[in-house]
């Protein structure tokens, strides 16, 4: 293939590093898109060989993102988050405290779980304790966000940049920055990090009301029925000792006890093995209450459990002219018959009292399901009932299964730490595990494939490595040197984190990382006096320190609308925890490395 000579070549990758850094600023494009069209570019002009994509593609970090994905996906869906939740942050009701325990917690996770899906799976719990307690979650959002940012740090897997970047050192055949790189300044980051949130970041964050309060004062109240099981540890409590009193979004209002009727439900009421408690709330509040390790469970019929822990939980709609209406579940035998148990139920306007077996469906009634396995066929083939929506999955691995993983999951951790497995072999045998052990299905992977994500990240290594062949990282490096010497091997280091800091606040940190990369290797290269991997570690460390935009970070972007935040908050906590995270991050690199 023809190919330009190195200065034209030069020219046509800095003229589409600059296209690709003014369409990413103004977001016209889809990122995707763009970055694939720049490799494109430097396909069809021979600046790059296919290989070089190719190679991309097979890079170990690379899939290990996939492989995390996927893993996160699984533990999410077969273990019980909300009970683990509860234990690491739900004892106590002050808004400060539960800030501190929420993110000394998510910072521990994320140094072993990708931030994003974290934060996606951390959000509604959040939001739920806010409402519980009466404490406003704009003032609990961003320390979430933030707490996965700078826990991500502490190790390789916690963050995709990090993982992005450890490939394209591979790629250069460097030795990829290891287990200590990370965790000293990881650690130190997120414990400073945590202490300002606590001691000065809480007044600073806004007490804005929830903006969807007004929505759930509208939001669908239902009926539902719970039965105390045997051996519960709420047994013999009160009502108040047992944390069923002041719910948000949900309510007690009746016990039944031996066919007798209590209510009103007195705070101070003795619970007793058997009792059967009616509550009346909101759709997902319910879903929430089920999943809790409380001691609670669906009533039972004919000794039949198979819907008493996590269930598939289905919203429906009685129809006009359907056969149930005017019938009781009971009359129709609803268990039998659809392989399902409602769990609640919702008129609209209407306070439904009594047992949920023996009230009569009405046309317009929407009834909560706990569904079994062969409920969806019963719906496609029955106009009985409509679906409305999934509000949650089931937990279909047996505990057995669960254990084993546990285990496996402790011995690959301990092979990583002793290096007998590397990274991307440990994810590949813990995804192999879960499939076996059926904590994780081929569909569900295939459900969380990411193809833009994908393309990003296959075309950022791809950019990268134009850039680093033409030379034009060379010439970039040596006028960045030129123009920083005189502050010495410090000033280096601490410009090169500067440049990579303004740049991450407005394209995304995996884009930042993939520009700013070449740009350090060909500086390692020319001053051996800098040890290399101190210029890597301040891209990884000044890449992620997004603390002071909602655009720049993914978390901070899914906390923006739920926080009900405004641009001015980000900046007004955000810029103090940038300089103290950054200020950290560059005295680490400098004692470490020797600068």
């Amino acid at each position: 293939m023809f190919q330009f000579a190195q200065p034209v070549q030069q020219a046509i990758v800095l003229g589409v590093t600059l296209a690709v850094l003014i369409l990413l600023f103004f977001e016209k494009f889809r990122p995707a898109a763009v970055f694939f069209v720049a490799v494109l570019v430097f396909l069809l002009t021979g600046i790059i060989e296919t290989k070089d994509f190719s190679s991309a593609i097979a890079n170990e970090s690379i899939l290990s993102i996939f492989l995390l994905i996927f893993i996160t996906t699984g533990i999410h869906d077969h273990f019980n988050i909300i009970g683990w939740l509860d234990k690491l942050f739900g004892k106590t009701s002050n808004g400060r405290s539960f800030m501190l325990r929420m993110t000394a917690g998510v910072s521990a996770i994320s140094a072993f779980m990708n931030n994003t899906p974290l934060v996606a799976m951390m959000m509604p719990y959040v939001d739920q304790w806010a409402k519980r307690n009466n404490v406003s979650r704009s003032k609990l959002l961003i320390p979430l966000s933030y707490a996965a940012i700078s826990g991500g740090m502490i190790t390789v897997i916690g963050t995709s940049t990090n993982l992005v970047l450890n490939g394209l050192i591979q790629s250069k055949n460097q030795v990829p920055l290891g287990l200590t790189d990370y965790f000293f300044p990881g650690i130190m980051v997120s414990i400073a990090g945590i202490l300002f949130l606590y001691f000065f970041g809480y007044k600073l964050l806004p007490d804005r009301s929830d903006p969807m309060k007004a929505v759930a004062r509208q939001s669908r109240e239902y009926l539902v029925e719970t039965k105390i099981r045997t051996g519960s540890s709420i047994i013999g409590k009160s009502v108040i000792e047992a944390n069923l009193r002041n719910l948000t979004g949900i309510y007690l209002f009746e016990i039944v006890r031996g066919g007798k009727l209590i209510t009103p439900v007195h705070p101070g009421e003795i619970l007793r093995d058997g009792d059967s408690l009616f509550f009346a709330g909101e759709t997902q509040t319910i879903a929430e209450l089920l999943e809790r390790n409380n001691g609670l469970s669906l009533p039972q019929s004919n000794g039949d459990s198979a819907y008493q822990k996590r269930p598939d939980l289905i919203e429906t709609v009685i129809p006009v002219n359907s056969a149930l209406t005017g019938k009781t579940l009971k009359q129709i035998a609803f268990r039998e018959n659809y392989d399902a148990a409602v769990v609640a139920i919702h008129r609209n306007g209407e306070k439904l009292r009594g047992k949920i077996g023996e009230v009569q469906m009405q046309a317009g009634d929407l009834l909560l399901i706990a569904a079994g396995k062969n409920f969806g066929k019963y719906l496609n083939a029955n106009p009985d009932l409509y679906l409305v929506s999934v509000i949650s999955k089931p937990i279909e691995s047996t505990p057995v299964a669960r254990k084993i993983f546990a285990v496996i999951t402790l011995l690959v951790v301990a092979g990583l730490f002793a290096g007998v497995l590397n990274l991307f072999l440990a994810l590949v045998i813990l995804a192999a595990v879960m499939v076996t052990l059926k904590l994780l299905s081929i569909s569900e992977m295939k459900k969380q494939f990411d193809m833009d994500l994908l393309v990003i990240l296959v075309s950022s290594l791809t950019f990268s490595t134009a850039i680093i062949k033409t030379g034009s990282a060379a010439v970039l490096a040596n006028n960045f040197i030129g123009l920083f010497k005189g502050l010495g091997n410090i000033g280096i280091v601490m410009a090169l984190y500067l440049v990579t800091l303004i740049l991450t606040s407005f394209i995304t940190h995996v884009a930042t990382v993939s520009i700013v990369f070449p740009i350090a290797y060909a500086i390692g290269k020319s001053l051996p006096s800098i040890d290399i991997s101190a210029l890597f570690l301040a891209i990884a460390f000044a890449s992620s320190a997004s603390f002071h935009s909602p655009f720049s970070y993914q978390t901070n972007l899914m906390i923006y609308g739920p926080g009900g935040y405004k641009f001015r908050d980000f900046l007004k906590v955000g810029l103090p925890y940038t300089l103290l995270y950054s200020a950290i991050s560059i005295l680490f690199i400098i004692y470490y490395y020797k600068i």
